[in-house]
């Protein structure tokens, strides 16, 4: 019996998204796994998402999903097959809603370093996925 992980990756952070990416790949060893790999467009500032077209975001998205397909094969060749997806909004919202449709045994994230006053003033997604989502969460350092 598998598992069901969902594994979000930062693609625009590349070494992050790649560390994070063998972190599972090495916590994971052989167990028989269902994995959902997610990338998120931060929500544009209100006055500049206005000059975005929605094709542009929709095909950012389409390039987000590629890049994360690639990556995820090259850097686990030997996953089986796995689901990809690329959205745009609030991040630890957006992982939230994917856990709420995808219903996960866990979710893992890649821990990244930020200082006590970053994560004052932008808030930390981790925290926030960890106090709110109804699954388990495993942060991966």
């Amino acid at each position: 019996m598998s598992i069901k992980i969902i594994l979000p990756l930062d693609l625009q952070d590349r070494d992050s998204a790649i560390a994070g990416l063998v972190r599972a790949k090495t916590y994971l060893g052989d167990r028989p796994v269902e994995m959902y790999f997610m990338s998120i467009l931060p929500k544009p500032v209100p006055l500049l998402g206005a000059y975005l077209p929605k094709e542009e975001i929709a095909s950012a998205l389409r390039v987000l999903e590629d890049e994360m397909r690639l990556l995820v094969k090259q850097v686990m060749p030997e996953i089986g097959p796995f689901f990809t997806k690329a959205t745009e909004g609030v991040i630890f919202k957006e992982i939230l809603k994917y856990a709420r449709e995808v219903q996960p045994d866990l979710i893992m994230l890649p821990s990244h370093s930020h200082s006590k006053v970053e994560n004052i003033l932008i808030g930390s997604v981790t925290s926030k996925v960890v106090e709110r989502a109804d699954c388990s969460v495993l942060v991966i350092r």
